[in-house]
């Protein structure tokens, strides 16, 4: 019994969360994460903006020009950020995606990669 109720309000969880993402048109990307020290640096930026056009959203890095709908109501926007949660051998990555109030909306499952080259590491990360 505890394991249906544990099912259902999975399905529930994960459902209303699939909704709430989907009512979004737009991400933005921070040109600069916090863990790296130059703007794009590895083309972190650049590829999680390719990521996130690929899978259906409109996403844009946050010094280009922003649409007329987003300039009026920065609400219809999600900010896509990735958070570093590496070890001293493992690249870790964590998608989040923030609404205008600041509130994680959606974590990703943690991205993890072995390479020791820096930007093959972040690449396999984010994608993972």
């Amino acid at each position: 019994m505890k394991k249906i109720l544990f099912i259902a309000l999975f399905v529930t969880t994960a459902s209303f969360a699939q909704k709430t993402i989907n009512n979004y048109k737009y991400v933005i990307v921070p040109n600069k994460f916090d863990f790296v020290k130059g703007k794009d640096k590895y083309q972190t930026s650049s590829l999680t903006k390719f990521l996130f056009n690929k899978y259906g959203f409109t996403a844009l890095l946050e010094d280009e020009k922003l649409p007329e709908d987003i300039v009026n109501n920065r609400c219809l926007a999600l900010t896509g950020t990735v958070k570093d949660d590496s070890g001293l051998f493992t690249t870790k990555s964590i998608v989040e995606l923030r609404d205008c109030y600041n509130k994680v909306v959606f974590t990703s499952q943690v991205g993890k990669s072995k390479e020791k080259d820096y930007k093959k590491a972040y690449h396999e990360a984010i994608r993972d």
